[in-house]
């Protein structure tokens, strides 16, 4: 399931397409996407689009995370979802007694229509968050990530923050290796870190991680809907 950097960069340095690597909060947005103002519905149709552009022939983006992502998803996607089904039950109880403050004052008889409940939405995204993760190349936690990631703990480098958020640093170290692997072996097309927190790595426009970015021509962006349209674009030239 997990693959080693260079096991992935032999694969990805001679292609034509461009690389999003995901992280953890990019896969918990697709079921937050219904009831989080801060966040696009678009998500789900971006990620069943990217889910396709990944198995197209020929291939039009590379799916990437690592294994401390996978960890996260599979320690909180049950969160997730039970924050989506209280959401959805809750929408239901304020649209009924719509209905009946409606009859009432109008005095109609407005019926309600299908509880969104009994479509188990939860469960649908559920599934595309998880089909989404499986079509990434998923890189294996090494040695020099986790030794990579305790300096920025030890020395406060974005990601982390007064000596923690040692898990983002994790996960970033992975992005910079397999960057950096994929960039000496003559890669040149766009690669991307796609990532909604913003508290960690910055605004997209303004992030905290410029300087690591920078070195091996990375770009990060915040939302699916925006890694589609990147993907989409690279994949036209």
């Amino acid at each position: 399931m997990f693959l080693s950097t260079e096991d992935i960069s032999q694969r990805i340095f001679n292609s034509s397409s461009s690389i999003l690597f995901i992280d953890t909060c990019i896969f918990l947005d697709i079921l937050r996407s219904p009831y989080r103002d801060k966040i696009s519905v678009n998500a789900i149709s971006s990620a069943l689009n990217l889910i396709k552009m990944s198995v197209a022939s020929p291939r039009k983006v590379w799916l990437l995370t690592n294994e401390m992502v996978h960890i996260e998803w599979t320690n909180n996607i049950a969160n997730v979802k039970q924050e989506l089904e209280r959401e959805i039950k809750k929408l239901e109880r304020v649209q009924k007694d719509f209905v009946i403050a409606t009859n009432v004052i109008l005095k109609i008889e407005h019926t309600y229509n299908q509880e969104i409940t009994s479509l188990n939405l939860h469960n649908h995204l559920e599934n595309l968050s998880l089909n989404l993760l499986n079509h990434c190349l998923i890189l294996k936690r090494e040695d020099s990530h986790s030794v990579n990631a305790m300096h920025r703990v030890e020395k406060n480098i974005p990601p982390s923050k007064k000596g923690e958020q040692s898990k983002d640093c994790l996960i970033f170290e992975a992005f910079l290796d397999i960057s950096k692997k994929l960039r000496n072996l003559g890669y040149s097309r766009k690669i991307y870190f796609v990532t909604s927190n913003s508290n960690d790595y910055g605004k997209a426009n303004n992030p905290l991680i410029i300087d690591d970015l920078n070195k091996i021509n990375a770009t990060l962006i915040d939302n699916l809907s925006w890694a589609l349209a990147e993907a989409k674009a690279c994949d036209s030239f």
